[in-house]
C-alpha cells in the first residue's frame, strides 16, 4: 500500500461502482511521512449519485453544494470530502470562487484545475496506485513548490492560491520555483479581493507554520514575512504598512500577538488600541476576539510604561497570564514584577474585579432607585478601589452605605 487508508476508506472505495482517489495534501503529506489530518476524495460520481449509492450503508452523505459537485462523507469519527471531477473558469480579480463549473469524467482535464504539482497527486485507492500528471513527485523529492500549469494562468485568477503558495513554504520548507514565485508577486494586488476572514485565517497559518506538523522544525515563516516585507504586500492584506520592523514574532510563542506587537512598535500610533482596533477589523477578526487581543497588547505597553500595580491590575487581571508570555521577552525585570504582584493578589484574595464585589448596579438601583443607571460604573470602580485599599470591607450592607458618601462626587 504506497498510502495509509483507515478501512473505512478502503471500505468505501470497494462500494462504489467506480474508482476513488484521494488528492491533495493527504496524498502529499504521506509521502513526506507527515501526518494527515483529512482526505480529499473526488471522482466521477456527482454528489447526489454518492448519496443514493450508500444509502441503507454506515455511510451517511451530507451535500454542501451541488453546483461544486461537493459533499461530506461521514462514518463513525471520520470526515471525507469528496468532489467531483470537474473543469473551472473565473472571473477578472481574485475571487476564490469559480464562475463556472462543468462536471468531467476525465481525471487529467480534473488535474489542470489544482494549484501545485505537490498537491496534484492522485492516488487511485482500489488499484493502489499514484498517477501524477506534472511531476508532483519529483517536485516533493527537491521540496520545490511549482504551479501544475503557466503560473500566470494558475495565479492570476485566484488570490487565495497566492497566500496558499506562500503558507506552503511556510509549512513544509519548500522553495518556490522562479516562474511561480514571480507570478506570485506580479499578481499580489488580488489579494485585495480576498474576505478579511480568509486572509486572517491564512495569515494565521503562516504564523504558527512551525507548529503545523509533529516534529517539522524547519518552518520558513519568517522567510515568508520578509517576503511580504521586500514586496509591500501587506498593502493587499489590510495592513496599512509598507515594511514591518520584525523582532517580537521571532521569539514569542503567541505569533499573532507577536506580530501584531512588531506592527504596532513599526508605527508607533498615537493610540494603540484605536490603531489596533483599526488593522484587526480590517483582516476579519471579530470585535469579541477583537476586544480581548487589544487588552493583552494594552497590557503589555501599559507594563512597560510602569503603570502603578493596581490600576494595572484593576484592568489586565483576566489576561495577565497571557501579557506575561510576552512581556519576559522583551522586559525580564517588568515581567517579573508584575508576576510578583499578580501572585500576591490571587494568594492574598484581594478583590480585584467588579464581578468579586458583593453588590452590583442592580443593587444600587434598589437601594437609590432615583439615581441615573449611568452613574452605576464609576461609583463601583470607586468601591472597588476602596475595597482593594482595605478602607471599607467587602459586603453587602457595607457597600451599600459607602454609596450615599460616592453619590456626593460622582
Amino acid at each position: 500500500m504506497l498510502i495509509k487508508i483507515s478501512d473505512n476508506l478502503r471500505k468505501l472505495a470497494d462500494i462504489l461502482p467506480c474508482d476513488l482517489y484521494a488528492v491533495g495534501g493527504c496524498v502529499r503529506n504521506s509521502l513526506l511521512g507527515l501526518e494527515q489530518d483529512d482526505f480529499d476524495l473526488c471522482g466521477v460520481l456527482k454528489p447526489e449519485k454518492i448519496s443514493s449509492i450508500l444509502e441503507g450503508t454506515p455511510f451517511q452523505v451530507k451535500i454542501k453544494s451541488k453546483n461544486l459537485g461537493y459533499c461530506n462523507i461521514l462514518i463513525d469519527d471520520e470526515l471525507f470530502e469528496y468532489v467531483t471531477f470537474r473543469r473551472e473558469s473565473y472571473a477578472e480579480g481574485g475571487s476564490h470562487m469559480p464562475d463556472k463549473v462543468e462536471f468531467i469524467d476525465d481525471i487529467k482535464e480534473d488535474a489542470k484545475r489544482r494549484d501545485l504539482t505537490c498537491n496534484a497527486i492522485y492516488y487511485d485507492i482500489k488499484n493502489d496506485k499514484l498517477i501524477d500528471f506534472y511531476g508532483g513527485l519529483n517536485d516533493i523529492k527537491h521540496k520545490l513548490l511549482r504551479t501544475v500549469e503557466n503560473p500566470e494562468y494558475v495565479l492570476s485568477k485566484d488570490g487565495v492560491r497566492i497566500l496558499r503558495l506562500f503558507r506552503f513554504s511556510a509549512e513544509l520548507g519548500f522553495k518556490i520555483e522562479k516562474e511561480t514565485f514571480n507570478a506570485a508577486i506580479r499578481y499580489a494586488q488580488n489579494l485585495r479581493d480576498l474576505t478579511g476572514e480568509r486572509v486572517l485565517t491564512e495569515l494565521k497559518l503562516i504564523l504558527n507554520s512551525q507548529k503545523r506538523y509533529a516534529g517539522q522544525t524547519k518552518s520558513k515563516f519568517m522567510n515568508v514575512l520578509k517576503i511580504f516585507n521586500k514586496y509591500s504586500i501587506w498593502q493587499y492584506l489590510g495592513v496599512d504598512v509598507t515594511k514591518i520592523k520584525f523582532n517580537m514574532v521571532k521569539k514569542v510563542d503567541d505569533k499573532a500577538c507577536g506580530f501584531l506587537i512588531d506592527i504596532v512598535d513599526t508605527v508607533e500610533p498615537i493610540s494603540i488600541s484605536y490603531y489596533l482596533n483599526l488593522v484587526l477589523a480590517n483582516i476579519g477578526v471579530s470585535r469579541k476576539t477583537s476586544n480581548n487581543v487589544i487588552n493583552i497588547l494594552s497590557g503589555y505597553y501599559d507594563a512597560l510604561n510602569s503603570l502603578d500595580n493596581k490600576n494595572y491590575f484593576f484592568k489586565y487581571f483576566d489576561n495577565f497570564p497571557s501579557i506575561y508570555l510576552l512581556l519576559i521577552h522583551k522586559s525580564k525585570y517588568l515581567a517579573m514584577k508584575y508576576q510578583f504582584f499578580y501572585k500576591y493578589i490571587i494568594n492574598h484574595k484581594l478583590v480585584i474585579s467588579l464581578k468579586d464585589l458583593k453588590i452590583n448596579g442592580d443593587d444600587i438601583a434598589k437601594a437609590y432607585p432615583k439615581v441615573n443607571p449611568k452613574r452605576f460604573k464609576p461609583i463601583l470602580d470607586s468601591l472597588l478601589s476602596d475595597v482593594f485599599d482595605c478602607k471599607i470591607e467587602n459586603n453587602k450592607e457595607e457597600l451599600i452605605k459607602a454609596v450615599d458618601q460616592k453619590l456626593k462626587y460622582l
